[in-house]
């Protein structure tokens, strides 16, 4: 049985903003009941799953009591709800981020775009819903509107979005149709690539230092290890060393590249997933396999890498030997084996760099692909 999707969109916006209305309006039936179960006062954003089939289900952080008097309250709250979702799994980003501000007030407050910017600050795209579009007193105003957001800097034009989320008759007797649903949608798909090809190279280069330090502490305690033993220092006991980390280093190359290939895939199957469940036939998106990772494996060997670093081994071994204390041979003798094994950890970080600017240009290229018409 295939794995239900999970989904988390955080809206913000002042009460009275239209969030409930345009989130209804965007995942297409009254889905979510205006201020159900939330407090009368107090602020804080608070999350709601919302069942939208039986394999999607969304889950919803809305903020309540946002205003600009507590502002410096509001911005930390929101950093912090950020911070718990910036992780590795791709199920628990925010994937989307939309920020409702009222075409009614006719005006942009500095508060709504210092916390558009913290927001941007984090590396989020966010999207700027000017609801209530229909009633904004005229397409002039609303251009004002739209042009103050676009010119402080924080937010792309392209994602200022006016939106009408309900059609209705207004006093005048005029009707006006709900519109902005596509448009939202498409910066909503777009936005979710975008994250991707920002935050997965630089999880997977995250994991691949964790993976190469593994080996490097690995490979440490097995030289004091040997060092605990009779006949630890011998040619015999160097060459079994030599093929251990060897081993050991191919190991984190192969976890490496799982790593890449995982990561990667897991993103892609999501973002198909995803596009699907907010429209059957996202249009302007062509779905597209991999390529299968070409493997950037290198050849290591200890010795080849302390001559590399500009040791002479066979004037160390000999000096070793004059040591008389067993100690002092011991603690020479390790420290001589970690200048290798950083000569090592080099290449690996080197090889690690590489695969990560390789995962950054597949992502790159993938992004245009997928937006592009067959």
């Amino acid at each position: 049985m295939e794995k239900t999707l999970d989904a988390n969109v955080l809206i913000l916006g002042k009460t009275g903003s239209g969030k409930t209305s345009l989130f209804n309006y965007i995942f297409g039936r009254n889905v979510y009941a205006t201020g159900a179960g939330r407090p009368v006062t107090g602020m804080g954003i608070y999350e709601e799953a919302v069942t939208l089939s039986p394999d999607f289900t969304l889950h919803l952080y809305d903020s309540w009591g946002l205003e600009a008097d507590k502002a410096r309250d509001w911005r930390q709250l929101i950093n912090d709800t950020l911070k718990a979702h910036d992780v590795a799994e791709i199920t628990e980003w925010f994937h989307t981020i939309i920020y409702c501000i009222s075409a009614k007030a006719a005006r942009v407050e500095d508060f709504d775009l210092e916390i558009i910017d913290s927001l941007r600050q984090s590396g989020n795209q966010v999207i700027v819903a000017l609801t209530h579009a229909d009633v904004a007193g005229g397409p002039d105003n609303l251009m004002t509107m739209l042009q103050t957001i676009a010119q402080s800097g924080h937010v792309p034009e392209e994602d200022i979005l006016p939106v009408n989320s309900q059609s209705k008759t207004l006093l005048t007797g005029k009707k006006t149709q709900a519109y902005g649903r596509e448009a939202i949608i498409s910066r909503i798909k777009a936005g979710l690539l975008s994250a991707i090809s920002q935050k997965i190279p630089h999880i997977f280069e995250e994991e691949g230092r964790e993976i190469i330090e593994t080996w490097y502490t690995r490979c440490c305690y097995r030289i004091d290890a040997d060092l605990r033993k009779p006949g630890g220092i011998s040619a015999r006991k160097e060459k079994e060393r030599n093929r251990l980390f060897t081993a050991y280093a191919e190991e984190a190359q192969s976890d490496i590249e799982q790593s890449y290939d995982t990561l990667i895939s897991e993103a892609y199957r999501y973002y198909w997933k995803f596009c699907g469940h907010l429209e059957q036939n996202p249009v302007g998106f062509v779905k597209r396999p991999r390529k299968p990772l070409e493997a950037l494996r290198m050849r290591l060997h200890l010795t080849d890498a302390l001559q590399a670093a500009g040791e002479n081994i066979g004037q160390f071994f000999e000096g070793l030997f004059k040591k008389e204390k067993r100690t002092a041979k011991h603690d020479a003798f390790a420290q001589f084996y970690r200048k290798g094994l950083a000569k090592y950890r080099e290449q690996l970080y080197q090889m690690l760099g590489e695969y990560t600017s390789k995962m950054k240009t597949e992502l790159r290229e993938y992004h245009q692909i997928v937006q592009s018409p067959e």
